[in-house]
């Protein structure tokens, strides 16, 4: 199954959390909810292949903005289910931060102040 596959099986099996834009932060622990409602349904998508999937949708751009900005977490339904904590919001602004594909200019300034 290659990156684009995964990608394309997240968003159908479970679009209420992985098919908007822009993205929601995950709830921790979501690996297992995944691996158990995807063998409950009879999904073909193994363990290995969500985490990789998980691995590869967690490291963009998008997803840890939505990190730095928002507060809530959502589980597999897209429902409320913990908060981003003050520690993981700023490791999320770290990543964006040492990223070099993001933009290093005073508009990341600006949105760095609307995260604290």
């Amino acid at each position: 199954m290659d990156k684009n596959q995964r990608a394309l099986l997240l968003r159908e099996s479970w679009p209420l959390l992985f098919a908007q834009e822009p993205p929601k932060p995950m709830k921790t622990g979501i690996m297992q909810d995944l691996i158990s409602d995807a063998t409950q349904r009879g999904i073909d998508f193994p363990g290995v292949e969500i985490g990789k999937a998980l691995k590869r949708y967690t490291r963009t751009i998008p997803y840890q903005l939505a990190l730095a900005n928002q507060s809530q977490r959502y589980g597999i339904h897209g429902e409320p289910d913990g908060v981003v904590t003050e520690e993981q919001r700023q490791m999320a602004v770290n990543w964006l931060n040492n990223n070099p594909h993001y933009p290093q200019t005073s508009d990341k300034l600006e949105r760095e102040k609307k995260v604290r």
